[in-house]
């Protein structure tokens, strides 16, 4: 079953409505004018100010805050229309954290189930909203299919899987775009702005915007009294995803980066879900004044967890990506070459890889010293005492 939820309208720490979010009051900001001046293939003369418009996300994690970019671009170009978002019920309570995101929809994806009726109900739900147009970031014949059931006159996105014919408007370059394989192939932060941009560049001197999470100041301060979280004492959030996967780092060597920070003072938070289980039994068995926080039952109660962290240490994964937006200073640790293509693109983000001449039998991210990474927590200790 689908299920409807809604996010409250959130103000941004300036006092200023969602809507404005983002649009700067200098005039030589990057969003102090459109710089992505849509495309004009089959653009609705009909569609006018406070049309709201519908945007079908990524149902994982990590790819779904990567989307909060595409949304941004979106609203400096639309300040007036509303967004609602679509993506699975794990990410949807993330769309409450998300400047610019009215409200929501959570739709479970089965693997390898058409899901009709679910669909079927969403798309009524979806036909009284009266959106005009809908940003379909996904491949996803399905979720095309459900923007064009729910009679959402302009479709937008690259057409891909059987999509021609369900989305009436493509990004420039889309051709391009679907022949690329490999090296030529556009990364998803690149290609979801592309998408919300219709394919146009960034003014000159202007950047596509990094994705943000804002988590309420009230709310977090709920969390500290009813955990009993001290303010003043430092925080290491620590993030081992399934310490089996090669994407982890071996839960020595985060035992023994936590033991370092624990005894200087610094509180030991181990955060995720059921697949961080395993890692955060062994480190609580060597620190047992680590908290584990991997049953948090809400993942918004997660993103409280590492909003009220100092640092963060984690590993390529979805909750690394929210970790980055919610603008907490990260070292996270990365396979060779895979920060450029599946990293967040925030500034404050330091990666740790392995070097070049690690040799060839030692395999995925167990060339990452721990010497290294202390070396990258001590220059964020530093950068934050500053």
């Amino acid at each position: 079953m689908h299920r409807r939820w809604f996010g409250c309208r959130h103000r941004s720490p300036t006092g200023r409505s969602p809507a404005r979010f983002g649009r700067s009051r200098n005039a030589s900001g990057p969003f102090s004018r459109d710089p992505y001046t849509p495309h004009p293939w089959r653009r609705s003369a009909s569609l006018t100010t406070g049309d709201p418009i519908l945007f079908v996300g990524f149902p994982a994690v990590g790819d779904f805050v990567r989307c909060h970019s595409a949304i941004q671009i979106i609203a400096a170009r639309f300040p007036d229309r509303p967004i609602d978002v679509v993506t699975s019920p794990v990410a949807a309570p993330l769309a409450r954290l998300m400047p610019h995101v009215r409200k929501g929809w959570a739709l479970a994806k089965r693997h390898q189930r058409p899901g009709f009726g679910e669909r079927s109900r969403l798309v009524g739900e979806l036909r009284k909203e009266n959106y005009r147009t809908a940003y379909l970031m996904t491949s996803s014949t399905k979720a095309a299919l459900m923007a064009f059931m729910a009679g959402i006159e302009e479709r937008i996105g690259y057409p891909q899987e059987l999509q021609f014919g369900l989305l009436n408007r493509f990004p420039a370059g889309w051709l391009a775009h679907l022949w690329a394989f490999g090296p030529r192939k556009t990364r998803l932060f690149e290609e979801v702005c592309s998408i919300a941009s219709l394919g146009e560049k960034p003014a000159a001197g202007a950047e596509w915007p990094a994705p943000r999470l804002v988590v309420d100041p009230a709310e977090l301060d709920d969390w500290r009294q009813h955990k009993k979280i001290d303010a003043d004492r430092p925080a290491l959030a620590l993030y081992t995803a399934d310490i089996e996967n090669f994407r982890s780092w071996p839960v020595e060597r985060f035992i023994s980066i936590a033991r370092d920070h624990h005894d200087r003072g610094w509180a030991i938070w181990i955060v995720g879900g059921p697949r961080e289980h395993a890692g955060a039994a062994k480190i609580r068995a060597a620190i047992p004044e680590a908290i584990d926080f991997t049953s948090t039952p809400s993942i918004a109660d997660a993103m409280c967890q590492i909003a009220a962290s100092t640092m963060f240490l984690g590993v390529d994964g979805g909750i690394s990506h929210a970790a980055a937006a919610l603008n907490v200073p990260c070292a996270l640790i990365y396979g060779v070459n895979r920060p450029y293509v599946h990293g967040p693109v925030n500034n404050h983000v330091r990666f740790i890889e392995p070097p070049l001449s690690t040799p060839s039998w030692v395999k995925d991210t167990r060339g990452i010293s721990e010497t290294r990474v202390r070396e990258a927590l001590a220059d964020i200790s530093a950068g934050i005492a500053n």
